[in-house]
């Protein structure tokens, strides 16, 4: 007797789809109203603000961007942002692909070792080795410069990254780079003319996470920049919590100055990242 399998019942899957429908809605809701929230009270006036902060207002005023843009220096620390997660994100990429077709495709002593090692990465936290990180830049100078935010940023990307492009490696058929060892090309050809330029979904979706990761990073040039001039975007706001912190408006207009271009490189490449995620999944 056929065993009946109430999982694919379409009633089953109707109602229960509904409720997943419902609970995701629900979810997404939760999760906009803040970031339309701080929109909208971006393009208030404080007074406004302060004596209705959930009231919808009759108008807007759209100079807190000016201010706010003035102020904080936005774009002098636009650019030292964009410096910082250029150069980490161009690091990430370099040694995460390298690396992540060594673990793949070459055999060698101590290998899985190694790729094991890179997972510490993923189970320690920033905190656990910030100390010891701030010491070891303040012996070597490096501290009060961009490398001591830019060498943190990359080596908090590598493990994700190279778990990622390794795991589409992985997925790759090895008939290709065979052709091309008969043919005589050596490994660091097969890498640069074959594997990497099928790779560049992955590599795509992981250039993006790490940009936004980058950008967003506060913790790390906060501790390692005391230097006015060298701060990024997001230390740099902190002159809203002191010399204007009663200025709400003011910090939440310059907040929405600094998150959109990252909203909008998501929104650009989603497509592109979810290629880059499901693309190892299949083995062909």
């Amino acid at each position: 007797m056929k065993r009946k399998h109430y999982f694919y019942n379409r009633e089953f899957s109707g109602f229960y789809g509904k409720i997943l429908s419902i609970f995701l809605i629900l979810a997404l809701i939760i999760y906009l109203l803040p970031i339309v929230w701080m929109y909208i009270s971006s393009a208030r006036t404080n007074a406004d603000f302060i004596n209705a902060p959930l009231k919808i207002p009759s108008h807007l005023y759209f100079g807190n961007y000016v201010k706010a843009f003035k102020m904080a220096k936005i774009g002098y620390h636009f650019i030292i942002s964009s410096i910082i997660t250029t150069v980490s994100v161009f690091i990430i990429i370099a040694f995460s692909s390298l690396a992540a077709f060594s673990f793949s495709r070459l055999q060698y002593k101590g290998r899985d070792l190694l790729y094991s090692l890179f997972f510490l990465g993923l189970i320690l936290p920033t905190q656990s080795f910030l100390v010891g990180m701030f010491v070891m830049f303040r012996v070597t100078h490096i501290l009060n410069t961009l490398f001591s935010v830019i060498l943190p940023i990359s080596a908090i990307g590598l493990p994700i990254a190279i778990l990622l492009i390794k795991a589409f490696f992985d997925s790759l058929p090895s008939s290709l780079e065979e052709s091309a060892l008969i043919e005589g090309a050596n490994v660091i050809q097969i890498f640069w003319y074959i594997s990497l330029p099928i790779a560049n979904a992955i590599i795509a979706t992981v250039i993006v996470f790490n940009t936004i990761n980058a950008w967003n990073e506060f913790m790390l040039p906060f501790v390692m920049i005391q230097t006015e001039r060298l701060k990024p975007l997001t230390t740099s706001l902190y002159v809203f919590s002191t010399k204007h912190s009663a200025k709400l408006t003011l910090k939440l207009a310059a907040l929405t100055i600094i998150a959109t271009p990252m909203f909008i490189v998501y929104f650009v490449f989603q497509n592109q990242i979810q290629k880059g995620i499901t693309a190892g999944a299949i083995k062909d």
